[in-house]
């Protein structure tokens, strides 16, 4: 099969399957064996922020449209998943409003051939890469017909609801007008820290602060809005953001809400080293408090290691500091435009959750 005839027959087959879903109702799968067995699976595979997973459970059953003798857990690269999925798949969920990333089987599967135990107890979170894998052994083994079509139309039915959901998720909106800025940094703080987006929201929030301070001056301010899954070597960034002067990366900054270990400086040098910017100052946003108390020799937020001087600044603080340094109008911008990221159909149940906790006062 071309590629033009493959993505055409992907594109075809995958919407015909969501509308088939559309069309059914729970009452449809109480017919499928261990039913609520498979219902708890899908539940943990597809109910989760972590969008891979369910990347990798489609690309498989799109597989299996295009070569019946396709088997994901023994050679999962077989499928060509990075083509399948880029170039049709993805662009079927979107239009269906599904939430989904631009490669979300490689971000959790990228050169994996074997898509069994072993591969799901490396990843995060781990319950979600198991049940992709119980999943597809259902898939790969069931023999009846009938009952391997009753599993695929439970996962699109199944991933058909839990968009519904978050289409459907309404995001409190406070009245802010008679707020302080730092109100808002507080409140923005403890709501990132409630629901990081694997990283995703103290990075936005973090660019969208720099953005404002910078705005008028002949420095741009990069990155913060790009995936954050892979590492900056892979990705060929500088860093999480970055700041520039005259094209130029001049400053870099490394925004985390986990532990710094020295495994993550050594990504850092190396891929400065990589990109030959191993001169320009680094720092790294955190919790100070939490987050660098297995490095040694840090003084006054400041470690040399080897050969690179690399400074922490505590993530709360930063926040409130770049608050003071904009207007209401700035402020203003910055909450709606992190309103917007938690609004998106691509950002989890679980944030949205936290969103409302936090500005529900």
């Amino acid at each position: 099969m071309r590629v033009e005839e493959r993505t055409e027959h992907v594109q075809y087959w995958l919407k015909a399957k969501l509308n088939r879903a559309k069309s059914l109702d729970g009452a449809h799968f109480r017919k499928l064996r261990n039913h609520e067995s498979v219902s708890e699976t899908l539940s943990k595979l597809i109910e989760t922020k972590a969008k891979g997973f369910r990347g990798v459970v489609i690309t498989s059953l799109v597989g299996f449209s295009i070569d019946k003798r396709f088997n994901p857990l023994t050679d999962f690269y077989a499928c060509n998943p990075r083509s399948i999925f880029e170039q049709a798949i993805w662009y079927v969920l979107t239009e269906y409003n599904i939430p989904c990333g631009k490669s979300d089987p490689l971000n959790v599967a990228k050169n994996i051939t074997k898509l069994d135990l072993d591969w799901a107890k490396d990843r995060r979170p781990e319950q979600a890469a198991i049940a992709a894998v119980n999943f597809l052994t259902l898939c790969v083994n069931e023999t009846d017909e009938e009952q391997r079509m009753l599993l695929e139309d439970y996962f699109y039915f199944k991933l058909i609801q839990y968009a519904s959901k978050i289409e459907n998720f309404a995001l409190t909106r406070p009245n802010t007008d008679t707020k302080s800025r730092q109100w808002l940094a507080a409140r923005l703080v403890e709501f990132s820290l409630k629901a990081p987006e694997s990283g995703a929201t103290p990075q936005l929030l973090v660019a969208n602060l720099l953005k404002q301070v910078f705005q008028s001056g002949d420095v741009t301010v990069s990155g913060g809005e790009e995936s954050v899954f892979g590492t900056n070597t892979t990705s060929k960034k500088p860093a999480d953001i970055w700041l520039e002067f005259n094209g130029l990366p001049s400053v870099l900054f490394e925004i985390t809400l986990k532990k710094v270990d020295k495994k993550r400086l050594e990504d850092c040098i190396e891929s400065h080293g990589v990109l030959g910017i191993s001169n320009l100052p680094l720092t790294f946003i955190c919790r100070t408090s939490v987050d660098i108390g297995t490095l040694n020799d840090v003084t006054e937020n400041t470690l040399r290691y080897k050969n690179r001087q690399i400074e922490f600044v505590d993530y709360s603080e930063f926040v409130r500091t770049s608050f003071s340094l904009i207007d209401d109008s700035g402020a203003g911008d910055v909450y709606e435009r992190m309103r917007n990221f938690v609004e998106s159909v691509s950002t989890s149940i679980k944030t949205k959750d936290a969103w409302n906790q936090t500005f529900n006062d």
